[in-house]
């Protein structure tokens, strides 16, 4: 049986949004790449005090096989770390820098599939869009439903923190761009796509035993949500793998970047059919990120054969399914 997590106190959920809300309105108030300069500073001080999870994020990066020398790990984890800080400038910048014109879609051929229609009063096919915690995700949802004419809806967990959720999610979220709480299941993201709206979802992070099944992720077994998987078999709407890149040395300037869509016949047999797509998923995103890895989200345990109770269960895992 799974453990209840903990609720935070209601001093706790204060006292955090405090300290938060006075950095957010500092950084506001400064100018881009001084925000940068301040985030990456906090976040020198962070990497080296927070031993634990600098530790398991070395662990993770070589476990994922990006290295064997622990020191080139640990240099790439600080480099992750120090992108990531980036993100939190970027979120309280949004309503201030973001623009449709900064955001450039990458994808295999020009046009695939109609992601961005040719004619701007036309919409763009719509797709169930799989995504990652890379680079800026916080300005997707906007982005691309701005370039695709299309609204979209995103599944999402709270914040454990309701306070800086709603501070955060108030730049997410828009006449364009809907949030669903994962809390209030299936039916509402029927709904939405059942109205033409691009449904999107993180799936990159841990899933529990009944939400998703077990993939090959980096080489290794990682529990990979099966949500995506399940609303394609119902509605028949493309999968679209999909990663926000920040540009590197621009000013707030993204890359929506997005790989092969994904299509698939059922078999009939609905266990292999949702296991077999959400290998697909796994591994369209483990492609994308390795195209640029270092601003990947590396510290949340992705992996079931580390730093998991049960990881000695896993010693001798197979993939379920391969794919060609």
């Amino acid at each position: 049986m799974a453990k209840e997590k903990k609720t935070k106190s209601k001093f706790r959920i204060y006292a955090e949004y405090f300290f938060f809300r006075i950095l957010y309105g500092i950084l506001h108030a400064l100018p881009l790449k001084t925000g940068y300069a301040l985030s990456r500073l906090l976040f020198r001080l962070l990497f080296r005090a927070d031993r634990r999870h600098r530790v398991r994020t070395i662990q993770h990066v070589m476990h994922a096989g990006l290295f064997t020398d622990p020191k080139e790990a640990e240099a790439f984890a600080l480099k992750s770390y120090l992108e990531f800080s980036k993100l939190f400038v970027e979120v309280v910048k949004m309503d201030q820098l973001y623009s449709k014109d900064k955001i450039h879609v990458v994808a295999p051929e020009d046009n695939l599939l109609g992601i961005i229609p040719v004619d701007g009063n036309e919409r763009g096919r719509q797709y169930i869009i799989v995504t990652a915690h890379y680079g800026n995700w916080e300005v997707a949802g906007t982005a691309f439903s701005e370039a695709a004419n299309r609204p979209m809806s995103s599944f999402m967990r709270p914040f454990e923190n309701p306070l800086i959720g709603k501070l955060i999610l108030d730049h997410r979220a828009g006449e364009l761009h809907q949030l669903i709480d994962k809390h209030e299941g299936i039916r509402p993201i029927l709904r939405a796509a059942a109205e033409g709206r691009h449904i999107t979802m993180l799936i990159d992070q841990h899933a529990t035993r009944s939400e998703g099944v077990e993939c090959e992720f980096f080489g290794h077994p990682a529990r990979v949500h099966m949500t995506p998987a399940l609303l394609h078999l119902k509605t028949g709407i493309p999968i679209m793998p999909e990663i926000t890149r920040r540009k590197p040395g621009s000013n707030f300037e993204f890359e929506l970047v997005f790989s092969e869509p994904i299509q698939y016949k059922p078999t009939g047999d609905k266990k292999h059919d949702i296991q077999v797509i959400t290998q697909m998923c796994a591994t369209a995103l483990e492609k994308l990120i390795m195209q640029d890895p270092v601003q990947w989200l590396w510290t949340p345990r992705h992996w079931l054969d580390l730093n998991r109770r049960e990881a000695a269960q896993y010693k001798d895992w197979k993939p379920p399914v391969k794919l060609d």
